[in-house]
């Protein structure tokens, strides 16, 4: 009887670690799903805030161009009008840094699939930084203001497909808008860019 005893109790304790370890599973699958859909919630919502503002003040693209590293002094005064607009471009530039961060971050950590990544958002951190790229190269030299995440992915894309930052935004900058014929051409020769 003893014999059955043992062999009984030894059935109920493997069956309960096995049960215990079916269990932790699910619950470190439900872990990670979750982990998924935050980080996918936290990029939404910060690409949201993003062209919120882009759409609430779009002269901030224009703002990239005129950048120079004596603005960020103007930055932190906002006590005139001229300035103002300066502290509007970081506080723009600032979401695109936290999209991007969120994004390479989750990667890194395989909450974004391949696909998702390399298809969608890989391409915008890419724009992003290059449109942004004065303010950036600023923000980079002076490492304690920029992320590892950006300052890696920069670097990594420089290496991997000889993405020169430089170059690239002064090609993005000096891309001509696409006009209908027939419609009026902002830089048709004779005419004057405000």
């Amino acid at each position: 009887m003893s014999l059955n005893a043992g062999v009984i109790a030894a059935l109920v304790a493997g069956t309960a670690a096995l049960l215990s370890a079916v269990f932790s599973f699910i619950a470190l699958v439900q872990v990670r799903k979750n982990r998924k859909a935050s980080a996918y919630t936290r990029i939404s919502n910060l690409y949201d805030q993003l062209i919120s503002f882009r759409i609430g003040h779009p002269e901030v693209l224009s703002l990239s161009r005129k950048w120079t590293s004596e603005k960020l002094r103007q930055v932190y005064d906002g006590s005139n009008k001229k300035n103002k607009q300066w502290v509007k471009y970081y506080t723009f530039v600032e979401l695109c840094i936290g999209y991007c961060n969120a994004v390479i971050h989750a990667r890194k950590r395989k909450l974004i699939g391949k696909d998702a990544y390399e298809n969608q958002h890989k391409p915008l951190v890419k724009l992003l930084l290059t449109e942004h790229n004065p303010i950036i190269e600023d923000l980079v030299h002076e490492k304690k203001y920029i992320s590892f995440h950006i300052r890696d992915f920069r670097q990594n894309l420089k290496k991997e497909e000889g993405w020169d930052w430089e170059e690239e935004y002064e090609e993005l900058i000096n891309i001509p808008p696409r006009v209908a014929p027939g419609e009026f051409n902002p830089l048709e020769e004779g005419d004057k860019i405000a």
